[in-house]
């Protein structure tokens, strides 16, 4: 085994070397919303407003019995699209300190809009001053690929 610096050691103790959450600290505070328009239109919302969601997605891909497969996935919406097959999806960054039923790595994650259901929106509340809090772009995220893919429905701005 290698040598591991005092600082590092310290750093790992307390905790400081895990990824940081997408979900602003103010999650405490937050509470979650319903929209009219049904799972789409939440999705919608929270893109338009920035706002972390929640929802149910089954994964037909997966095993009957497969952890994972029919569960709550919780993240920052980026992009709503249509593929060129028709199909609509949704562009979610996850919380780095997930990973997916297979073992993959945390971040960008695509989900099939019709196999989403029970969207809630994380209402993050106000900053000081009355702006909204909201979360930050996902690293990598290239609004030019949708264009390239698909027919945009709805980018964060």
């Amino acid at each position: 085994m290698g040598f591991i610096s005092l600082r590092k050691r310290l750093l790992q103790t307390f905790g400081f070397n895990r990824p940081k959450t997408v979900i602003p600290k103010t999650r405490g505070q937050a509470y979650y919303r319903s929209y009219a328009g049904g799972a789409e239109g939440n999705l919608l919302e929270a893109i338009d407003r920035r706002q972390p969601v929640s929802f149910f997605y089954v994964d037909k891909w997966q095993p009957p019995g497969t952890p994972g497969a029919r569960g709550m996935r919780v993240g920052n919406p980026h992009a709503l699209w249509v593929g060129k097959n028709g199909t609509r999806y949704l562009h979610l960054y996850v919380d780095p300190q997930s990973a997916t039923a297979t073992g993959g790595l945390p971040g960008w994650r695509t989900f099939i809009v019709s196999r989403i259901s029970n969207v809630s929106v994380l209402e993050l509340g106000l900053k000081l001053f009355g702006n909204p809090v909201e979360f930050i772009q996902g690293p990598g995220f290239r609004p030019s690929w949708y264009r390239r893919n698909g027919q945009i429905i709805k980018l964060i701005t």
